[in-house]
């Protein structure tokens, strides 16, 4: 995004034009050497860079890091909500009625089954975006608690015959039902090819040194890609 810096700031332009002769004179030219540039590694790249040289290295106006005078400052942040907490926020909350027969409803033209150990309720509420049915939560109605996610009826599994047995107590009533089979393994994920041969040291030590604390990156892909089996 073409962002403009603050008309009558001189520090302002000042401040970007000392970052962008930094990252010039130093991540582009460990980069000039890549060659098959993606956007996937240059994000990586330059998230390594920032959090392990630029953010570290001490500065002279200052007589500290950023990451310490960051630290050592007084906390003036607001607290942002987490990504679950505002996709939950854009949800609306429906009520069904369940089908007896199999234990599903249906949610714009999609059959959501309902955990056999909710196949008693009758009327049942669940919460959901219109435009994403990748996440839909069973709730409790009263005190809006989420009782548990729903999937999409798998019509393929269910038409081989095979139906759970559910044995009946003294009330006439059946129990819980029995937990699905365990999934298969799933297949390894291929690491993106880097070309680390043609990584300068200095910036291959740099991504060794990020991805060795274990965190995940500090950004969100733009179009994050969708798992198999998942709904776009």
């Amino acid at each position: 995004m073409h962002e403009k810096t603050l008309p009558y700031s001189p520090y302002q332009n000042g401040k970007q034009e000392c970052f962008w002769a930094t990252l010039e004179g130093r991540l582009m030219e460990m980069l000039d050497g890549v060659p098959e540039m993606t956007l996937e590694f240059l994000n990586e790249a330059t998230q390594a860079w920032l959090e392990i040289e630029y953010n570290r290295r001490p500065h002279r106006k200052i007589g500290c890091s950023p990451v310490e005078r960051f630290a050592q400052a007084r906390d003036v942040l607001r607290s942002s909500p987490s990504s679950d907490g505002l996709r939950d926020a854009f949800r609306r909350e429906v009520s069904r009625t369940q089908r007896q027969s199999d234990g599903t409803i249906s949610l714009d033209g999609v059959r959501f089954e309902i955990p056999g150990r909710y196949r008693h309720f009758r009327k049942v509420s669940v919460r959901y975006a219109r435009w994403d049915l990748r996440r839909v939560d069973l709730v409790d109605p009263r005190s809006g608690t989420m009782l548990s996610p729903l999937y999409p009826l798998d019509r393929r599994a269910n038409a081989d015959g095979r139906r759970w047995l559910f044995p009946r107590d003294a009330q006439g009533t059946t129990g819980e039902k029995p937990p699905a089979g365990q999934d298969g393994p799933e297949p390894p994920k291929s690491a993106p090819a880097r070309g680390e041969k043609q990584l300068p040291p200095l910036l291959k030590r740099i991504l060794d040194e990020y991805s060795a604390r274990g965190l995940p990156p500090a950004y969100l892909p733009k179009n994050p890609p969708f798992n198999q089996g998942e709904t776009p």
